[in-house]
């Protein structure tokens, strides 16, 4: 079974390698004798040769988020307590709430001079927490409960990054898809996030300063179902213990803003600061390194 959902992520944790570095002035032909030595980015010396200052083409970056979403829960249903009482139990909740977080090392290479392509591997883990009434034959069983979702896995995707601009001013539009391979849940967590950025770049004392602002959005459905005592549920009396579950739910906010920066430290390693707030709170943070 295959599940949909936004994970940590996770879009701006795709972002990670160092933005397009453009030439401070207007492009200017540069000096013929200046030759481009490694195969990517491909066009590199026709960028250079309009005056354009080009990033180090391959990166490596370690990328840390946690992330803080309402969900709207479409439906909660429980199986396997037997025929009978299948057709007579319903569950109703309105809304939850999902944290998680997620910790991934990232590989880049710039293969146009404005197009990064980059792959992810790591770790994820978070939780799902619903407030749920149980009801029997349309009468309730017992008082509310908390209905809570853990889940972890490992995390893989790919994505690119197309980037622009004029002199120091800079925009850019990130599109990546990863999945997360659940442990006790049954399926996977996949997803799609298309996430625009715009910004400038200055150096101050020889360190190369980027800020930007953006958005994160997110069109999502998501599915969670496995069994009841993996998560540590127990139904009230008189139901039976056991049984499975599914649950559906949907992002309550498709868009949430972002604002960050980040900074180089040295010649090749970059850090990096990202907040986004609204509906949906995110913090990521990240060192890269380009050779």
């Amino acid at each position: 079974m295959k599940l949909s959902n936004f994970l940590p992520g996770f879009s701006a944790l795709m972002l990670l390698a160092p933005l397009f570095s453009f030439a401070e002035n207007s492009p200017q032909p540069t000096d013929e004798s200046e030759q481009y030595q490694a195969f990517f980015p491909i066009w590199a010396q026709e960028a250079i040769d309009l005056g354009h200052k080009l990033p180090k083409p391959y990166g490596f970056s370690i990328n840390y988020m946690s992330m803080s979403q309402p969900l709207i829960v479409d439906s909660v249903a429980f199986s396997g307590l037997g025929s009978a009482i299948d057709n007579l139990v319903g569950v109703s909740g309105s809304h939850a709430i999902q944290d998680s977080e997620t910790l991934t090392l990232r590989g880049d290479v710039w293969v146009l001079p404005f197009m990064n392509v980059y792959g992810v591997l790591g770790q994820t883990k978070g939780s799902s927490v619903a407030n749920v009434q149980v009801d029997l034959a349309g009468m309730p069983i017992g008082d509310p409960f908390d209905f809570s979702l853990n889940f972890s896995g490992i995390t893989y995707g790919a994505g690119t990054t197309i980037v622009g601009g004029v002199g120091n001013w800079f925009a850019l539009l990130d599109v990546n898809y990863t999945n997360t391979d659940l442990d006790i849940l049954d399926g996977e967590i996949s997803t799609i996030v298309v996430t625009p950025r715009a910004g400038y770049r200055w150096e101050v004392g020889g360190r190369d300063i980027q800020v930007w602002g953006g958005a994160m959005y997110q069109n999502v459905e998501q599915t969670f179902s496995g069994n009841l005592n993996d998560i540590g549920i127990n139904l009230p009396p008189p139901l039976p213990s056991g049984g499975k579950f599914v649950v559906t739910q949907h992002l309550e906010e498709k868009w949430n803003a972002l604002v960050g920066g980040q900074m180089s430290l040295t010649e090749h390693v970059d850090a990096l600061l990202e907040v986004g707030f609204g509906k949906r709170s995110s913090f990521m943070l990240g060192l890269g390194y380009r050779f």
